[in-house]
């Protein structure tokens, strides 16, 4: 840190020095009596108050006057006040030329050492006499003024409506560059010249990281902007492809209704029928009911149940014959086999109708065999954000493609009973 620091005060004093040595071969290119007038014109009023003369704007030092008669008594203005050879001390010192770029800060202590009072107790100011970078030195006029003696001409000064601006040690000082006022303040008294570059740093800053954070929403917005047409179109597609699916399920729901309730258990003349031929001759039923109940490994789900309540004389194998059938699963005793008569005993049979098989139901792809409005036609949305050429009708000379022809797939039957080749014997 403190390399970059060093080298950052290098490159600002060669800046410096460049910028110094520019101007001056720039103001040394204009006509001598063209520089004289400039500097002359750019003189100020002088006043000094230990003489209390006067100098006018632009007047030579041999052209003073005294107060009273000059027109600053009359209407004030600003001036630059002029201390006097004999109320401050001039001095030129020789400092390495590597400290030409801290000046101010090397004087402030070079000061306690050159005059018995401090930096903070005088009005100081310098001026680079030359530079000699073969030497490696400058040269630098330093002159000062003890505050406490400027203190009552700054009030004196008041008094008369007269501003102080630039206080100087004699009056051929005043085309020169010095000016203890300003120089000799400190940095609370008042700030640098270059205050205002850290301000607008900070304030650049701000203004970057605004638009940094800005800059992406703006875009978004512009993006989103760009998408509502497109999420419209979108929106409203997609509504009515919902609308027309919903119609579809609904048709093809009422569709396969009927054809789960017709195929979805054997019919109970099938069933009366495969019992009627399994059963010996010497068994009738007295009782035939088919009823829905819970199902006991899932009460949620409901089975039909056959029971078959009657008398038999193969009371040894009932239970197998009803076990035999294809229509019934796990057929089992609702009742103990209680003997009626010598040859007759009296059974309680139930089993789970077993379900059939369904035939193929009508699934959703399969929605043009179900659609009752004539000349609709489903046409796929394009994806949203495609050109609208891709979403545009076709033109009038572009004939209608014909209608395709549906079809109900078949319809399979249950499962038949095969019949029994002895004939029917009814008890």
């Amino acid at each position: 840190m403190a390399d970059l620091n060093a080298t950052q005060s290098s490159a600002g004093q060669q800046w410096g020095q460049f910028l110094g040595w520019w101007k001056q071969q720039l103001w040394e290119c204009i006509p001598a009596s063209w520089r004289a007038k400039s500097i002359r014109a750019r003189r100020p009023a002088m006043w000094a108050p230990v003489t209390d003369q006067v100098w006018a704007p632009g007047a030579s030092a041999m052209e003073s006057q005294t107060f009273t008669r000059s027109a600053l008594a009359q209407r004030g203005g600003s001036v630059a006040l002029v201390a006097g050879d004999a109320n401050g001390f001039r001095r030129v010192v020789e400092l390495p030329l590597a400290v030409a770029g801290r000046l101010q800060q090397v004087l402030g202590f070079e000061l306690d050492r050159l005059t018995p009072l401090r930096a903070s107790d005088l009005y100081y100011d310098f001026r680079v006499l030359d530079r000699n970078a073969a030497a490696g030195s400058c040269r630098v006029e330093v002159v000062a003024v003890p505050r406490s003696r400027v203190a009552p001409w700054l009030a004196d000064a008041q008094q008369k409506n007269l501003e102080v601006t630039r206080l100087i040690l004699a009056p051929t000082d005043i085309d020169s560059s010095l000016n203890l006022l300003t120089s000799s303040q400190t940095e609370t008294d008042a700030p640098s010249r270059y205050h205002w570059v850290n301000t607008a740093l900070i304030a650049l800053c701000v203004l970057l990281a605004i638009a940094l954070a800005a800059f992406p929403l703006w875009q978004m917005r512009q993006r989103v902007l760009e998408l509502q047409p497109v999420e419209a179109s979108a929106k409203t597609e997609a509504e009515a492809a919902s609308i027309l699916q919903h119609q579809l399920e609904k048709q093809i729901g009422e569709y396969n209704l009927p054809l789960a309730r017709k195929h979805g258990s054997p019919l109970i003349v099938q069933i009366i029928d495969d019992l009627t031929k399994r059963l010996p001759d010497d068994t009738w039923a007295q009782s035939f009911e088919i009823k829905t109940t819970p199902n006991p490994k899932d009460p949620k789900d409901k089975v039909r149940e056959v029971i078959v309540q009657g008398e038999t004389g193969s009371g040894g194998k009932i239970l197998q014959l009803f076990q035999e059938s294809p229509l019934l699963k796990d057929p089992v005793f609702k009742a103990t086999m209680t003997r009626v008569a010598p040859n007759a005993e009296r059974f309680h049979v139930s089993g789970e109708l077993v379900a059939a098989e369904l035939p193929k139901s009508l699934l959703l792809s399969d929605a043009s065999a179900v659609m009752t409005v004539p000349g609709m036609t489903v046409v796929p949305a394009a994806p949203a954000g495609a050109p609208a050429s891709a979403k545009a009708a076709p033109s009038a000379a572009t004939p209608a493609p014909s209608p395709v022809a549906t079809t109900t797939p078949p319809v399979t039957p249950p499962p038949s009973i095969a019949p029994n080749p002895t004939p029917e014997r009814r008890p």
